[in-house]
Protein backbone atom coordinates (compact mmCIF):
# COMPACT_ATOMS: atom_id res chain seq x y z
CA UNK A 1 0.00 0.00 0.00
CA UNK A 2 2.85 2.35 0.88
CA UNK A 3 4.85 1.55 -2.46
CA UNK A 4 1.35 1.95 -3.92
CA UNK A 5 0.90 5.92 -2.49
CA UNK A 6 4.58 6.63 -3.48
CA UNK A 7 4.38 5.50 -7.20
CA UNK A 8 1.22 7.50 -7.22
CA UNK A 9 3.09 10.75 -5.33
CA UNK A 10 5.80 10.68 -8.34
CA UNK A 11 3.45 10.11 -11.13
CA UNK A 12 1.73 13.46 -9.91
CA UNK A 13 5.15 15.06 -9.24
CA UNK A 14 5.73 14.01 -13.00
CA UNK A 15 2.46 15.59 -14.03
CA UNK A 16 3.11 18.66 -12.72
CA UNK A 17 6.86 18.86 -13.97
CA UNK A 18 5.29 18.16 -17.36
CA UNK A 19 2.05 20.60 -17.23
CA UNK A 20 4.75 23.17 -16.06
CA UNK A 21 7.16 22.67 -19.08
CA UNK A 22 4.16 22.30 -21.26
CA UNK A 23 2.97 26.40 -19.94
CA UNK A 24 6.07 27.74 -19.99
CA UNK A 25 7.16 26.65 -23.76
CA UNK A 26 3.05 28.10 -24.42
CA UNK A 27 4.10 31.11 -23.11
CA UNK A 28 7.85 31.99 -24.81
CA UNK A 29 5.63 30.75 -28.06
CA UNK A 30 3.24 32.87 -27.72
CA UNK A 31 5.71 36.04 -26.34
CA UNK A 32 7.53 34.86 -29.55
CA UNK A 33 4.67 35.55 -31.90
CA UNK A 34 3.86 38.51 -30.59
CA UNK A 35 7.51 40.06 -31.02
CA UNK A 36 7.06 38.85 -34.78
CA UNK A 37 3.27 40.47 -35.28
CA UNK A 38 5.30 43.50 -33.71
CA UNK A 39 8.07 43.55 -36.07
CA UNK A 40 5.73 43.64 -38.71
CA UNK A 41 3.77 46.44 -37.95
CA UNK A 42 1.03 45.85 -40.11
CA UNK A 43 -0.27 49.78 -39.81
CA UNK A 44 1.90 50.56 -42.61
CA UNK A 45 1.64 47.41 -44.99
CA UNK A 46 -2.31 48.13 -44.17
CA UNK A 47 -1.61 52.22 -46.38
CA UNK A 48 0.16 50.53 -49.13
CA UNK A 49 -2.61 47.66 -49.93
CA UNK A 50 -4.94 50.89 -50.46
CA UNK A 51 -2.84 52.12 -53.10
CA UNK A 52 -3.27 48.54 -54.71
CA UNK A 53 -6.97 47.99 -53.93
CA UNK A 54 -7.61 52.02 -55.47
CA UNK A 55 -5.64 50.53 -58.74
CA UNK A 56 -7.57 47.62 -58.74
CA UNK A 57 -11.02 49.66 -58.59
CA UNK A 58 -9.80 52.38 -61.10
CA UNK A 59 -9.01 49.83 -63.64
CA UNK A 60 -12.64 47.78 -63.03
CA UNK A 61 -14.33 51.99 -62.89
CA UNK A 62 -13.15 51.79 -66.55
CA UNK A 63 -15.63 49.48 -67.67
CA UNK A 64 -13.74 45.85 -67.18
CA UNK A 65 -15.18 43.19 -65.01
CA UNK A 66 -14.28 42.35 -61.65
CA UNK A 67 -11.90 39.49 -62.01
CA UNK A 68 -11.98 37.97 -58.22
CA UNK A 69 -9.66 34.48 -58.90
CA UNK A 70 -6.73 37.38 -60.06
CA UNK A 71 -7.64 40.62 -57.36
CA UNK A 72 -6.88 37.94 -54.47
CA UNK A 73 -4.18 36.13 -55.87
CA UNK A 74 -2.77 39.52 -56.82
CA UNK A 75 -3.55 41.16 -52.79
CA UNK A 76 -1.32 37.45 -51.91
CA UNK A 77 1.93 38.59 -54.26
CA UNK A 78 1.19 42.47 -52.49
CA UNK A 79 1.08 41.43 -49.37
CA UNK A 80 3.63 39.43 -48.89
CA UNK A 81 5.94 42.25 -50.55
CA UNK A 82 4.72 45.07 -48.31
CA UNK A 83 4.88 43.01 -44.91
CA UNK A 84 8.49 42.18 -45.91
CA UNK A 85 9.20 46.01 -45.57
CA UNK A 86 9.15 46.34 -42.11
CA UNK A 87 10.72 42.65 -40.99
CA UNK A 88 13.88 43.86 -43.38
CA UNK A 89 14.03 47.74 -42.83
CA UNK A 90 14.27 46.63 -38.71
CA UNK A 91 17.13 43.86 -39.54
CA UNK A 92 18.52 46.50 -41.70
CA UNK A 93 18.60 49.69 -39.62
CA UNK A 94 19.14 48.64 -36.27
CA UNK A 95 22.16 50.79 -35.75
CA UNK A 96 19.62 53.63 -36.78
CA UNK A 97 17.33 52.45 -34.91
CA UNK A 98 19.25 53.03 -31.25
CA UNK A 99 18.65 56.68 -31.61
CA UNK A 100 15.08 56.77 -32.50
CA UNK A 101 12.24 56.76 -30.53
CA UNK A 102 9.79 54.59 -32.22
CA UNK A 103 6.25 56.25 -32.65
CA UNK A 104 3.52 55.11 -34.60
CA UNK A 105 4.58 55.60 -38.64
CA UNK A 106 8.51 55.30 -37.80
CA UNK A 107 11.41 54.91 -35.82
CA UNK A 108 11.53 51.07 -35.69
CA UNK A 109 9.69 48.65 -33.77
CA UNK A 110 12.22 48.47 -31.02
CA UNK A 111 11.70 44.66 -31.18
CA UNK A 112 15.02 43.86 -32.32
CA UNK A 113 16.92 46.49 -29.89
CA UNK A 114 14.99 44.94 -26.75
CA UNK A 115 15.59 41.23 -28.49
CA UNK A 116 18.89 40.99 -30.22
CA UNK A 117 18.62 37.50 -30.70
CA UNK A 118 15.64 37.76 -33.19
CA UNK A 119 17.67 39.61 -35.63
CA UNK A 120 18.39 36.62 -37.53
CA UNK A 121 14.75 35.51 -37.93
CA UNK A 122 13.46 38.90 -38.74
CA UNK A 123 16.03 38.77 -41.68
CA UNK A 124 14.70 35.47 -42.98
CA UNK A 125 11.07 36.53 -42.55
CA UNK A 126 11.65 39.36 -44.68
CA UNK A 127 13.23 37.14 -47.36
CA UNK A 128 10.94 34.32 -47.20
CA UNK A 129 7.93 37.09 -47.71
CA UNK A 130 9.88 38.32 -50.70
CA UNK A 131 10.28 35.19 -52.44
CA UNK A 132 6.95 34.00 -51.91
CA UNK A 133 5.45 37.51 -53.17
CA UNK A 134 8.36 36.64 -56.72
CA UNK A 135 6.85 33.12 -56.91
CA UNK A 136 3.21 33.75 -56.55
CA UNK A 137 3.98 36.59 -59.28
CA UNK A 138 5.35 33.50 -61.47
CA UNK A 139 3.17 31.13 -61.11
CA UNK A 140 0.37 34.15 -61.43
CA UNK A 141 1.53 34.82 -65.13
CA UNK A 142 2.00 31.09 -65.82
CA UNK A 143 -1.63 30.65 -64.64
CA UNK A 144 -3.36 33.93 -66.03
CA UNK A 145 -1.17 33.83 -69.45
CA UNK A 146 0.37 36.96 -68.23
CA UNK A 147 3.29 39.11 -69.90
CA UNK A 148 6.36 38.99 -68.37
CA UNK A 149 6.78 43.01 -67.87
CA UNK A 150 4.20 41.55 -64.90
CA UNK A 151 7.01 39.56 -63.22
CA UNK A 152 9.47 42.48 -64.21
CA UNK A 153 7.36 44.54 -62.06
CA UNK A 154 6.62 42.34 -59.08
CA UNK A 155 10.53 41.71 -58.85
CA UNK A 156 11.50 45.28 -59.65
CA UNK A 157 8.92 46.48 -56.67
CA UNK A 158 10.79 43.63 -54.50
CA UNK A 159 14.06 44.89 -55.27
CA UNK A 160 13.25 48.60 -54.51
CA UNK A 161 11.61 47.51 -51.50
CA UNK A 162 15.01 45.31 -50.22
CA UNK A 163 17.48 47.90 -51.08
CA UNK A 164 15.77 51.04 -49.39
CA UNK A 165 17.53 50.02 -46.58
CA UNK A 166 19.84 46.98 -47.35
CA UNK A 167 23.62 46.69 -48.69
CA UNK A 168 25.55 47.07 -50.62
CA UNK A 169 22.98 49.81 -52.32
CA UNK A 170 21.02 51.24 -49.27
CA UNK A 171 19.31 53.87 -50.94
CA UNK A 172 17.78 55.71 -47.94
CA UNK A 173 21.43 56.25 -46.71
CA UNK A 174 21.97 57.50 -50.12
CA UNK A 175 19.38 60.54 -50.47
CA UNK A 176 17.30 58.24 -52.70
CA UNK A 177 14.84 57.25 -49.83
CA UNK A 178 12.36 59.60 -51.11
CA UNK A 179 12.36 58.66 -55.05
CA UNK A 180 12.58 54.66 -53.77
CA UNK A 181 9.01 54.89 -51.50
CA UNK A 182 7.51 57.28 -54.66
CA UNK A 183 8.29 54.69 -57.11
CA UNK A 184 7.26 51.59 -54.80
CA UNK A 185 4.51 52.97 -53.52
CA UNK A 186 3.28 55.37 -55.22
CA UNK A 187 3.36 54.12 -58.80
CA UNK A 188 4.26 50.05 -58.65
CA UNK A 189 1.62 49.10 -56.09
CA UNK A 190 -1.37 51.18 -57.89
CA UNK A 191 -0.04 49.72 -61.10
CA UNK A 192 -0.02 46.05 -60.30
CA UNK A 193 -3.59 46.39 -59.41
CA UNK A 194 -4.12 47.96 -62.72
CA UNK A 195 -2.13 45.53 -64.28
CA UNK A 196 -4.05 42.60 -62.38
CA UNK A 197 -7.51 43.51 -63.71
CA UNK A 198 -6.74 44.90 -67.58
CA UNK A 199 -3.58 42.59 -68.45
CA UNK A 200 -2.57 46.03 -69.62
CA UNK A 201 -2.02 49.44 -68.20
CA UNK A 202 -3.44 52.61 -70.44
CA UNK A 203 -3.87 56.33 -70.06
CA UNK A 204 -6.39 55.75 -67.31
CA UNK A 205 -4.02 54.79 -64.47
CA UNK A 206 -1.23 57.19 -65.73
CA UNK A 207 -4.00 60.39 -65.18
CA UNK A 208 -4.47 59.19 -61.90
CA UNK A 209 -0.82 58.48 -61.64
CA UNK A 210 0.33 61.77 -60.66
CA UNK A 211 -1.47 62.17 -57.49
CA UNK A 212 -0.50 58.21 -56.07
CA UNK A 213 2.74 59.78 -56.65
CA UNK A 214 2.21 63.16 -54.64
CA UNK A 215 0.63 60.88 -51.41
CA UNK A 216 3.34 58.57 -51.63
CA UNK A 217 5.88 61.36 -50.80
CA UNK A 218 3.40 63.04 -48.28
CA UNK A 219 4.07 59.13 -46.79
CA UNK A 220 7.30 59.05 -46.56
CA UNK A 221 8.18 62.26 -45.52
CA UNK A 222 5.57 62.02 -42.46
CA UNK A 223 7.43 58.91 -41.88
CA UNK A 224 11.37 60.70 -41.73
CA UNK A 225 10.04 63.77 -39.75
CA UNK A 226 9.92 61.73 -36.34
CA UNK A 227 13.44 60.29 -36.99
CA UNK A 228 15.39 63.14 -37.77
CA UNK A 229 17.97 63.64 -35.31
CA UNK A 230 18.32 59.79 -34.88
CA UNK A 231 18.73 59.43 -38.86
CA UNK A 232 21.52 62.15 -38.91
CA UNK A 233 23.05 60.73 -36.09
CA UNK A 234 22.89 57.20 -37.99
CA UNK A 235 24.41 58.85 -40.93
CA UNK A 236 20.72 58.19 -42.90
CA UNK A 237 20.67 60.49 -45.78
CA UNK A 238 16.89 61.69 -45.88
CA UNK A 239 14.68 64.77 -47.02
CA UNK A 240 14.03 65.67 -43.65
CA UNK A 241 17.75 65.03 -42.53
CA UNK A 242 19.47 67.77 -45.20
CA UNK A 243 16.11 70.10 -45.10
CA UNK A 244 14.54 69.74 -41.61
CA UNK A 245 11.56 69.43 -40.56
CA UNK A 246 9.65 72.46 -41.26
CA UNK A 247 10.70 71.85 -44.75
CA UNK A 248 9.35 68.48 -44.44
CA UNK A 249 5.71 69.70 -43.11
CA UNK A 250 5.45 72.24 -46.28
CA UNK A 251 6.47 69.60 -49.01
CA UNK A 252 3.49 67.77 -47.08
CA UNK A 253 1.46 70.60 -47.60
CA UNK A 254 2.31 71.28 -50.87
CA UNK A 255 1.75 67.64 -51.73
CA UNK A 256 -1.28 66.80 -50.68
CA UNK A 257 -2.73 70.51 -51.92
CA UNK A 258 -1.55 69.57 -55.46
CA UNK A 259 -2.57 66.37 -55.93
CA UNK A 260 -6.20 67.58 -54.48
CA UNK A 261 -5.83 70.43 -56.90
CA UNK A 262 -4.94 68.02 -59.85
CA UNK A 263 -7.86 65.86 -59.21
CA UNK A 264 -10.25 68.28 -59.34
CA UNK A 265 -9.18 69.16 -62.55
CA UNK A 266 -9.16 65.57 -63.99
CA UNK A 267 -13.56 66.06 -64.33
CA UNK A 268 -13.19 69.92 -64.91
CA UNK A 269 -11.05 69.04 -68.27
CA UNK A 270 -12.27 65.63 -69.34
CA UNK A 271 -9.04 64.09 -68.36
CA UNK A 272 -10.73 60.55 -68.08
CA UNK A 273 -14.01 58.58 -68.04
CA UNK A 274 -14.98 56.28 -65.64
CA UNK A 275 -18.37 54.94 -63.95
CA UNK A 276 -17.48 56.80 -60.69
CA UNK A 277 -18.24 60.41 -60.03
CA UNK A 278 -14.78 61.81 -59.99
CA UNK A 279 -15.85 65.11 -57.84
CA UNK A 280 -16.71 63.16 -54.86
CA UNK A 281 -13.20 61.66 -55.20
CA UNK A 282 -11.68 65.06 -55.67
CA UNK A 283 -13.98 65.89 -52.49
CA UNK A 284 -12.85 63.27 -50.42
CA UNK A 285 -8.95 64.18 -51.02
CA UNK A 286 -9.28 67.47 -49.21
CA UNK A 287 -8.95 65.58 -45.78
CA UNK A 288 -4.90 65.36 -46.31
CA UNK A 289 -5.25 69.03 -47.35
CA UNK A 290 -6.87 70.42 -44.24
CA UNK A 291 -4.42 68.00 -42.19
CA UNK A 292 -1.43 69.30 -43.78
CA UNK A 293 -2.41 73.50 -43.95
CA UNK A 294 -2.80 72.31 -40.45
CA UNK A 295 0.88 71.03 -39.60
CA UNK A 296 2.20 73.82 -41.69
CA UNK A 297 0.46 76.35 -39.78
CA UNK A 298 1.47 75.01 -36.56
CA UNK A 299 5.44 74.99 -37.61
CA UNK A 300 6.25 73.05 -35.66
CA UNK A 301 10.42 72.34 -34.96
CA UNK A 302 10.18 70.03 -32.05
CA UNK A 303 10.10 66.29 -32.65
CA UNK A 304 7.22 65.68 -30.59
CA UNK A 305 5.13 68.19 -31.65
CA UNK A 306 5.75 67.71 -34.96
CA UNK A 307 5.30 63.37 -34.83
CA UNK A 308 1.66 63.89 -33.67
CA UNK A 309 0.96 66.48 -36.71
CA UNK A 310 2.82 63.75 -39.00
CA UNK A 311 1.02 60.81 -37.46
CA UNK A 312 -2.10 62.68 -38.54
CA UNK A 313 -1.45 63.45 -42.07
CA UNK A 314 -0.89 59.44 -42.42
CA UNK A 315 -3.90 58.74 -40.77
CA UNK A 316 -6.05 60.91 -43.35
CA UNK A 317 -4.30 59.83 -46.05
CA UNK A 318 -5.04 56.25 -45.56
CA UNK A 319 -8.79 57.46 -44.18
CA UNK A 320 -9.34 58.79 -47.48
CA UNK A 321 -7.63 56.28 -49.45
CA UNK A 322 -10.60 53.58 -47.71
CA UNK A 323 -13.11 56.15 -47.98
CA UNK A 324 -12.22 56.38 -51.84
CA UNK A 325 -11.83 52.54 -52.16
CA UNK A 326 -15.37 52.42 -50.43
CA UNK A 327 -16.98 54.71 -52.93
CA UNK A 328 -15.76 52.60 -56.00
CA UNK A 329 -16.84 48.97 -54.20
CA UNK A 330 -20.24 50.59 -53.54
CA UNK A 331 -20.13 51.82 -57.09
CA UNK A 332 -19.63 48.36 -58.18
CA UNK A 333 -22.61 46.60 -56.41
Amino acid sequence: MHRTLSESTSFDQSCRRLLLRVSQAVLITKELFSQILRLGRIGLPVVAYTMFLFGTLLAVSSGTGFAFERFAWGSAIVLAAVLSVNYANDYFDIEVDRFNEPSPISGGSGVLLMNPELRSLSKRIAMTLMFVSIALAVAFALVFRFPWSFIALVVSGNALIWFYSAPPLRLSYRGLGEITAVLAAGLMLPCLGYFIMLKSVDGLFWVFSFPCILYALSIIVSVEIPDMEGDRRGHKETLVVRKGRRFGLALIALSNLLATLYIFMIPVMDLARTSVDLRLVAIFSLLPVATGIYGLMRKSGGRKSATRLVTLNVYAISSMLLIIDCYFISNLM
